[in-house]
């Protein structure tokens, strides 16, 4: 019994004594690990919109005003930075067929 607790004892001194492994970082500290550690948030640029504050501006009038060449607007083979033509397309309700062409929208 007195093994035990001289055994016991000697533990909770050792425990007691010990350091801390990690060291305490300071708020400026954590917050610059934080920041490297987080990748950044990329947004996707779409060419046929315009965000304003609270504001979207889209269609096809904000794509012609965007773009540099506006006649890659109608060519098939047109690279992707140009967008794709069902940017610009308003669908039915049901989503079944076509309705129209979106030439200027706002979005609140």
């Amino acid at each position: 019994m007195k093994r035990l607790s001289i055994l016991l004892f000697a533990s909770t001194v050792l425990v007691a004594n010990a350091e801390p492994t990690r060291t305490a970082e300071s708020l400026e500290a954590q917050t610059a690990r934080r920041a490297k550690e987080t990748p950044p948030i990329v947004t996707e640029k779409i060419p046929n919109e315009i965000k304003a504050v609270k504001l979207t501006y889209s269609g096809i009038a904000v794509e012609i005003v965007k773009v540099d060449n506006p006649l890659q607007l109608i060519n098939p083979a047109a690279p992707a930075e140009y967008g794709w033509a069902e940017q610009n397309i308003v669908w039915k309700p049901d989503g079944s067929k076509i309705s129209g062409l979106k030439i200027f929208s706002i979005e609140f």
